[in-house]
């Protein structure tokens, strides 16, 4: 998609499949900045359609819906593709969707997506082989489930004829990049402008702001010892061993845990593992023993107290 040159007075053709329960944001991040490029430059230079599984009206996480132009059955071929999906990515799957993907893979189809659309294509078969991206909620469960894929922390990433946004503004950017690519940076500096836009983000921008401000303290230590945390969750660490890697004693740690966050290290750890396994539990087909293997706990009894503990329900019930 981002490598093809725009044939002459002809607009570029991007076709949006919508899942149930799709991100409205996220679908709208990347069409304000085609519109825009069509008003200022004074030509249609992009042009769309929506397409999802029996077109009529499909449900949108925000609570509204859209009317789809056309049934993926009525659809022969498609230059670019992008699937948009939401917090349940396996709304989307069918065997019609995925052999839809799988068609449009074999014809050359330069296929995307947004948000967790990335798990729909891994589901189909498309990526395998391909760099991608995915909401960062789904990142450890898209790696675990799908090792074929090479799933980045990136906002954006463009392999050959796949691409992929991880969600909501991060297809703001993706879609100032393409019109940048086919039309220059003075019309991309322009739909910035007009969308207020101070600057387009890079691709390789963390999907997360920075821990300081998640954390709110400044504290290298603390910062250090929270970053060894998030990745080490299947594997978690001892607090001596943490407190070892950061070069303070464990009373220290204990210290700044308790200041800054008002947890000791490992209540504040289990609850790291435990939102990790209630993020895979919602947007995976893993099984609970997969799950609680995946997050650091040793036995699947373990898990199930911590978490109906921590939820008030059994992990089983998040199904």
């Amino acid at each position: 998609m981002f490598e093809d040159i725009p044939l002459p007075d002809q607009p570029y053709r991007i076709s949006f499949l919508l899942v149930p329960n799709c991100s409205l944001f996220g679908l709208t991040a990347m069409l304000a900045p085609l519109r825009h490029a069509n008003r200022l430059s004074g030509r249609t230079l992009y042009c769309w359609e929506l397409l999802s599984e029996s077109g009529g009206e499909v449900p949108t996480a925000d609570g509204l819906a859209l009317t789809a132009d056309r049934a993926i059955g009525e659809v022969e071929s498609c230059r670019n593709l992008i699937v948009c999906s939401g917090e349940k990515p396996q709304n989307g799957y069918s065997s019609a969707v995925c052999g839809f993907l799988r068609r449009l893979a074999n014809h050359g189809t330069s296929i995307g997506s947004q948000d967790t659309g990335a798990i729909l294509l891994a589901e189909a078969g498309v990526l395998d082989g391909y760099q991608s991206t995915v909401h960062w909620e789904n990142l450890d469960m898209a790696r675990e489930h799908y090792p074929g894929v090479s799933f980045l922390a990136e906002l954006f990433v463009i392999d050959r004829r796949r691409f992929a946004c991880s969600g909501a503004m991060a297809g703001l950017d993706m879609m100032l990049y393409l019109v940048e690519r086919q039309h220059g940076r003075q019309l991309a500096t322009a739909v910035a402008d007009a969308l207020i836009c101070s600057r387009a983000r890079p691709h390789n921008d963390s999907q997360l702001s920075d821990l300081q401000y998640q954390l709110d303290s400044r504290n290298p230590n603390l910062i250090n010892a929270v970053t060894l945390m998030r990745e080490n969750i299947e594997d978690p660490l001892t607090i001596a061993q943490l407190a070892l890697l950061v070069d303070v004693s464990e009373r220290e740690l204990e210290r700044l845990f308790k200041r800054y966050l008002q947890h000791t290290p490992n209540a504040f750890y289990r609850n790291l593992r435990l939102e990790r396994a209630r993020s895979m539990l919602q947007q995976s087909r893993l099984s609970v023993t997969e799950v609680a293997m995946a997050c650091g706990f040793a036995s699947l009894s373990h898990f199930t107290r911590c978490y109906q503990k921590q939820y008030q329900r059994r992990p089983s019930d998040e199904r």
